[in-house]
C-alpha cells in the first residue's frame, strides 16, 4: 500500500527483485492494482509495471477474504457474502438440509456453522445492507423448515421455531465482541491504532457524512445502556464483557420484537380505518377484498 504512484512503483520493484533472489515468479495475471481516490477528486488510471508489463487496474478485488472497492462502499462485499452463503447452502441442500433422516436441530446447527458464519459481518452496515442479509437469513430458515408463504407464518415466528436471533442481533454481538478484543490489544498493534486514530486534516463535504465504525458502535452501545466513555473499563474483564454482550443481545431482541409488534398493530389499525365501502369481506379470513372474484 502506498499514498503515491511512484512510491507504489518503488515497492513493486523491490518486491520483484526480492522474488527473483529467492527464485520466485510473480503471477502477472493475479497481481492487480486498485486506486481509491479521495471523494470528489479526479482519478486517473495508475501505471504500475512489473518487468515491463503493466498491471491491470481494477475497481474491486479480494484481500484477506474481503472484497475491497475503490469507492469505499460495501455493496460488492455484501453481494460477495450473499453469493458465498448461497453457494454453501446449495451444496448442503441435497446431502443434509433435504435429507429425511437428519433431524431439524442438526440441520440448523450445520446451517449456523457453515452458512451463517460467512454471512455475519462486524463492520459498518447501512439499513439497506442489513435488510438484504436479513432477507436471506429468513428465506434460508423457511427453506430448511419447509415453511411456505401460503402458511402465513411471520418472520419472527420462523426465528422462534429455529431458536435463533435476527441477523441484526448477530451483527451487534460480533461488533461488541470484536471491539472489546481490539481495545484489549497492545498499543503497538495496527487494529488498536486504527481504532483510536483520527484524521489530522481534511474538509467535510456538504451533506451528512458517511458512517464510521465508531459512529455505528456508539449507536449500538445505546441498546446495551452503556456510555461510550465507560467502554474501555467494561472490556477489561473478558468474561464479564461476554456476559454483558449476551445480556445486551437479549435486550436488543426484546426491543426489536416490541417495535415490530407495534408497527404491525399500526398497519392493521390503518387498514381497518381506511376500508372503502365497496370492499367485500372474505368469508374465510374476514379480510376485505376489492371484489367477490
Amino acid at each position: 500500500m502506498a499514498h503515491k504512484e511512484n512510491h507504489l512503483q518503488m515497492i513493486v520493484n523491490r518486491f520483484s527483485e526480492a522474488s527473483k533472489t529467492f527464485g520466485l515468479t510473480i503471477s502477472l495475471g493475479k497481481t492487480e492494482v486498485r486506486l481509491q481516490p479521495a471523494p470528489n477528486s479526479a482519478s486517473c488510471q495508475p501505471s504500475i509495471t512489473v518487468n515491463g508489463t503493466q498491471l491491470n487496474d481494477v475497481k474491486s478485488f479480494k484481500y484477506l477474504g474481503s472484497t475491497l472497492s475503490s469507492d469505499g462502499t460495501l455493496d460488492n462485499e455484501i453481494a460477495a457474502r450473499l453469493q458465498t452463503a448461497s453457494s454453501a447452502l446449495g451444496r448442503l441442500r441435497t446431502k443434509v438440509l433435504q435429507h429425511k433422516n437428519v433431524r431439524l436441530s442438526t440441520k440448523l446447527k450445520v446451517y449456523n456453522a457453515v452458512v451463517l458464519s460467512s454471512h455475519v459481518m462486524d463492520t459498518v452496515l447501512y439499513r439497506r445492507h442489513t435488510k438484504k442479509l436479513e432477507q436471506f437469513h429468513v428465506r434460508s430458515l423457511r427453506s430448511i423448515m419447509h415453511i411456505q408463504w401460503q402458511d402465513r407464518i411471520k418472520n419472527q415466528e420462523v426465528l422462534d421455531r429455529a431458536r435463533t436471533s435476527s441477523i441484526e442481533a448477530k451483527i451487534l454481538q460480533a461488533q461488541l465482541r470484536w471491539s472489546g478484543h481490539v481495545i484489549r490489544m497492545e498499543e503497538s498493534r495496527i487494529p488498536h491504532q486504527l481504532f483510536y486514530s483520527e484524521l489530522s486534516h481534511g474538509n467535510c463535504n456538504q451533506g451528512r457524512p458517511k458512517k464510521r465504525y465508531k459512529d455505528n458502535l456508539k449507536a449500538n452501545l445505546k441498546w446495551a445502556h452503556l456510555q461510550p466513555r465507560e467502554l474501555e473499563t467494561a472490556v477489561v474483564d473478558r468474561y464479564r464483557w461476554r456476559a454483558f454482550t449476551r445480556k445486551a443481545i437479549t435486550a436488543f431482541e426484546d426491543n426489536r420484537r416490541q417495535r415490530l409488534a407495534a408497527a404491525r398493530e399500526r398497519r392493521h389499525q390503518a387498514a381497518s380505518t381506511c376500508v372503502p365501502p365497496s370492499c367485500i369481506p372474505c368469508p374465510a379470513c374476514n379480510r376485505m377484498c376489492a371484489s367477490s372474484f
